[in-house]
Order: structure tokens, then C-alpha cells, then sequence
């Protein structure tokens, strides 16, 4: 019982540490965005490089923990082994044509241009398939709001060609005022709400309500 209630009180101090450095850090950092302070200046870099390299190491565990996870797998056989497999291999080999020239070398250039990006682009071309069903799911006029966005969204698709500018000027103004009236006015109302979340979590991060780093 004893051993228990000291126990208690170490993990009780260690919380309480956590949340002071935590909130301490945070005030300060945001103070550094409002005042004009050389000394501040100094403290809020040191902070920010310091949470560059927390953010570094996070990476590194999280790569850990990717090779951790396929080794696994690979170990158990399991249905996915083939695709474990491949990422392990994937990784090793960037990693060891990466790592005499550093990260801006002419290596990592070459593994960027030749590799990654022509892998990006084919997952986007894909992605366009997936877009064209999530539109026509959305396009199925059940009530009238559905009509008016589908209505909205032909507008917006007809103006856009190049020939209608030629066939018929209105849909271009009609583009025009759909895409910078209500659809520029929706946009900033969700921008608007998306800070106000922003600033409420970083309040309640602040003030010690959600202690996420505590846990």
C-alpha cells in the first residue's frame, strides 16, 4: 500500500511537470508572435529547434515502428507478407543509394524525380476515377439543396471549357459569380470555423483541460 501511494505520487509530480513545461512552453512561443523582443526572439528559437529535433527523433521512432511492424508480419507468413516484403526492400534501398550524398544530394534528387514523383503522379491519375464516383454519388438529385449544388456544379463545369467563352459568354459570368460569390463565401465560413477550433484547442492545451501529453 505504501509502495503504491509513492508510486501515485511520483506519477502525480511527473504529471504536474509535464503540464507546467507544456503550458510554460506554449505561453512563450505564443507571446514570441505578439512582441517584438530580441531576448524572446532568442528563447522562442531555441524552443522551436528544439521541438525541429523531438520531431526528428518522432520520425525516427515512427520508422522504427514501420519496420518493427512488417518484420513482424513477414515473420508470422501472413496474407500481406509479399507487400511487407516490398516496402522493407523499398526503404533499404533509397536508404543506402541516399546516404552517402545526404538528403540534397544528387542521389535523393535522382530517387525524387525518377521514383517518387512518377509514383505520385499514377496514385493521382488514379485518384481521378475515384473522384469521378464521388461525383456522380454526389450528383444524384434527391431533394432540392441536391438539385441546386448539381445545378451549381454543371455551371461551374460547363464555364470552365475553353469554347463556351465563344458559344455563349453567360456561363463564363455564371462560372464566374458561382465560384466567387457563394462557393468563395462557404469556403471562408469553413476556414473560419476550422480556426476557431484551432484557437479552442490550443486554449484548452494552454489552460491544462486536455492534457494529451500526460498520458
Amino acid at each position: 500500500m505504501i509502495l503504491w501511494g509513492i508510486n501515485f505520487g511520483v506519477l502525480f509530480r511527473r504529471q504536474i511537470l509535464s503540464v507546467a513545461i507544456a503550458i510554460g512552453v506554449g505561453v512563450v512561443v505564443l507571446l514570441g508572435q505578439f512582441i517584438s523582443n530580441a531576448t524572446l526572439d532568442n528563447i522562442v528559437g531555441t524552443l522551436l529547434g528544439g521541438g525541429a529535433i523531438v520531431a526528428a527523433f518522432a520520425l525516427l521512432l515512427g520508422l522504427a515502428n514501420v519496420i518493427l511492424f512488417h518484420t513482424k508480419r513477414i515473420v508470422k507468413r501472413d496474407a500481406q507478407m509479399p507487400f511487407s516484403i516490398l516496402i522493407l526492400a523499398s526503404a533499404l534501398i533509397v536508404f543506402l543509394i541516399v546516404l552517402p550524398s545526404g538528403g540534397t544530394g544528387s542521389a535523393s534528387l535522382w530517387v525524387l524525380r525518377y521514383i517518387y514523383q512518377p509514383l505520385e503522379t499514377s496514385f493521382l491519375a488514379l485518384l481521378v476515377f475515384f473522384i469521378a464516383t464521388a461525383v456522380y454519388r454526389a450528383l444524384r438529385v434527391r431533394t432540392w439543396e441536391m438539385a441546386l449544388f448539381a445545378l451549381s456544379a454543371v455551371v461551374v463545369l460547363i464555364g470552365s471549357a475553353p469554347f463556351m467563352q465563344i458559344i455563349s459568354p453567360w456561363f463564363s459570368a455564371a462560372r464566374e459569380w458561382i465560384v466567387n460569390v457563394p462557393a468563395l463565401a462557404g469556403a471562408r465560413g469553413i476556414l473560419l470555423g476550422a480556426a476557431l477550433g484551432i484557437i479552442a484547442t490550443g486554449l484548452r492545451l494552454l489552460t491544462g483541460i486536455d492534457r494529451p501529453y500526460s498520458e
